[in-house]
């Protein structure tokens, strides 16, 4: 036994060394699964003792499968950091090495690794012919056969593919990028294999065509295919591809991202087909115009129309109904009103529609009426001795009159002018048409004639309580009715403008 050793406790709270030359050459690059596994394992290092030092004990702490922690321990012994030993009964040992031995002394020796595929090395660079790959280059495409589980054959026809597609020079990052994704998409047979390299082979030569058209002269990355995928998928051919490619010419320089927005917008609007692709083009141009002609009106200048005014644009055009010299007029309504914010002329815009108005004649018509809708209404007020500004309340009202209950213009000048001793004069008009309306009285003369016995019987009626202190009850004037302000009648009726 031993003369001196650490307790028990000792160890738990004790530190594990790390080299830092592990940390800079080896876990930077590593899979983060595969660090946990070497440093949990270098933790039992210290401990050699301990009942969690055993793979079924790793898989409990690391909640990982014992498969992907033998794996993650080859990859290490790839590295040339470590030596993995595997006996025929299933017993398993690890021995770690210094790493700055191994590094400066013994040297990285994948000679073994290498050797254990010797046949596949011989095919791997015949692929890439002249070009040499490094032991380190070797090594990453190992992981692909034993961290993703490719097999060998699948593996040399995705290289295959590539090289034959971007020549020999292919990075092996970007080979490792699609192995990855081979792997998630479970292209693990030759079968799949030659059915995804078909699927693919016609895109990728599309995409490099459609790159050469944008003026980039380069193999396509995997986020390009991927996008020329997704809109091969929406219906879009080559040519209609192309033909969309024409409007990146509005940027300075143009990617596939900006391509993609212009035929997501197609898209959404059932456009694929060359022709198609064309014609919305060539309707986007005029709208292009036509909202640098909204632009100057508007007062701005060198201005480039965006996405957002072209789309609203459309609304008006498409949506509302109006055409291109009444938009323009309401850009000079806009400027009168010192307000040019294109949110402002839609609003405006927004209104013309709700009420009908589609073109120039029509909002012109509409004006001219509303003008002589306030003469109208500035006669009543004055034949009733109000000579105050008209309210959009008071339009409401008197459309209420003419519209609704069919009232004529005389019979309302009657009422104003029996209006003209009373303190609210529009609330006392809308009485005694309101009585007139109940009655079906809408002439002159009936009105007169209503009128006349209503202050026949009211003189009764004044004659006959005198004497019992109802004199201010029967005054004419005098009925009971609630003083409105030109602010609370505002209140009570809808904006006309706004309807």
């Amino acid at each position: 036994m031993s003369l001196c050793r650490f307790s028990e406790s000792f160890q738990i709270f004790d530190i594990t060394p790390v080299e830092n030359l592990f940390i800079q050459e080896f876990m930077l690059k590593a899979p983060g699964d595969f660090v946990k596994v070497y440093l949990y394992g270098l933790m039992q290092c210290y401990r050699p003792n301990s009942t969690e030092n055993s793979l079924e004990a790793f898989s409990h702490a690391l909640e990982m499968d014992t498969g992907t922690i033998e794996n993650a321990f080859h990859y290490w012994e790839r590295q040339g950091i470590l030596y993995f030993h595997k006996e025929s009964n299933g017993e398993t040992s690890v021995e770690y090495f210094n790493i700055k031995d191994v590094l400066y002394n013994k040297g990285l020796d994948c000679e073994k690794t290498m050797y254990k595929y010797k046949d596949f090395n011989q095919n791997l660079q015949k692929i890439f012919d002249t070009r040499l790959l490094s032991p380190q280059e070797y090594l990453r495409i190992y992981d692909w056969i034993e961290v993703l589980n490719l097999p060998m054959e699948v593996v040399l026809m995705m290289v295959q593919f590539y090289v034959s597609r971007m020549g020999k020079k292919v990075r092996i990052n970007y080979l490792d990028k699609v192995a990855v994704t081979w792997a998630k998409e479970g292209i693990n047979t030759l079968q799949k294999a030659e059915e995804y390299i078909q699927a693919n082979d016609t895109c990728f030569k599309d995409t490099i065509a459609v790159l050469k058209y944008l003026g980039i002269h380069r193999s396509p990355s995997q986020a390009e295919l991927d996008l020329y995928k997704k809109w091969k998928n929406w219906g879009f051919t080559l040519d209609s591809v192309l033909t969309a490619c024409r409007e990146t010419t509005k940027v300075q320089s143009p990617t596939f991202a900006y391509l993609d927005k212009i035929l997501a917008n197609m898209h959404s609007r059932d456009v694929t087909s060359p022709q198609e692709v064309k014609q919305h083009l060539d309707k986007q141009d005029d709208c292009y115009a036509r909202i640098k002609e909204v632009y100057y009106e508007l007062g701005y200048k060198n201005n480039t129309p965006t996405p957002a005014h072209l789309s609203m644009y459309q609304v008006w055009v498409k949506e509302y109904g109006l055409d291109h010299d009444l938009i323009l007029l309401g850009c000079k309504q806009c400027v009168r009103k010192k307000t040019t914010a294109f949110d402002h002329l839609d609003d405006l815009l927004k209104q013309w529609a709700a009420k009908g108005l589609s073109n120039v004649t029509e909002v012109k018509d509409y004006l001219s009426k509303k003008k002589a809708l306030d003469n109208e209404i500035k006669a009543v007020l004055e034949r009733a001795g109000d000579s105050r500004t008209i309210t959009a309340s008071d339009r409401k009202l008197y459309r209420k009159w003419t519209e609704t209950w069919n009232m004529s213009f005389e019979v309302i000048l009657l009422a104003a002018e029996y209006s003209v001793m009373s303190r609210d004069k529009i609330p006392f008009i809308n009485k005694i048409l309101s009585n007139w309306h109940s009655k079906d009285i809408n002439s002159v003369q009936a009105a007169k004639q209503d009128h006349e016995r209503h202050m026949k019987a009211m003189e009764l009626m004044k004659s006959g309580n005198e004497e019992k202190g109802l004199k201010k009850q029967l005054d004419f004037n005098k009925f009971p009715q609630h003083a409105y302000t030109d602010e609370e009648l505002e209140s009570l009726f809808e904006n006309i403008e706004k309807n």
